[in-house]
């Protein structure tokens, strides 16, 4: 790795940054969930307040990545170089995600569990789809 690549050499303004670290963040609460779920369903209750607070932590990560992806799309000069386009996908991909994230975790609560895990994989794929598109390497 050259020591020289920062933000401002690689052109990333350092909302990208920002939006990539959210992202990651994302997908660690979200690693965090899966981890706990496991261990929910080998009957292990002592996870539960683990899960419960991780569904916060998705919550807050997500909510932050949303708020980063707006950054980038309407921010002068803050745009990724794949442009208003993919910065507009992102920033949409982010907002479902979020909007996912409440219901998905109202029905783990009160709801069928029936529901609770296929919305929890609609959100993972919202977050990879949103980490591929922030990481994507763009000439």
């Amino acid at each position: 790795m050259d020591p020289n690549t920062t933000a401002e050499s690689t052109g990333d303004s350092p909302w990208i940054l920002a939006l990539r670290v959210a992202v990651g963040l994302s997908l660690a609460a979200l690693l965090w969930e899966f981890v706990t779920a496991g261990q929910l369903i080998t009957f292990n209750t002592d996870a539960l307040p683990l899960h419960y607070g991780g569904a916060f932590a998705v919550h807050v990560t997500t909510g932050l990545q949303l708020v980063a992806a707006l950054l980038v799309r309407f921010l002068p000069r803050a745009g990724s170089r794949g442009g208003p386009r993919h910065d507009r996908l992102v920033a949409v991909v982010s907002l479902l995600a979020f909007a996912v994230g409440f219901p998905q975790a109202a029905l783990g609560t009160y709801g069928p569990l029936q529901a609770h895990v296929p919305l929890a994989m609609l959100l993972v794929a919202l977050v990879v789809w949103s980490a591929a598109l922030v990481w994507r390497r763009r000439p």
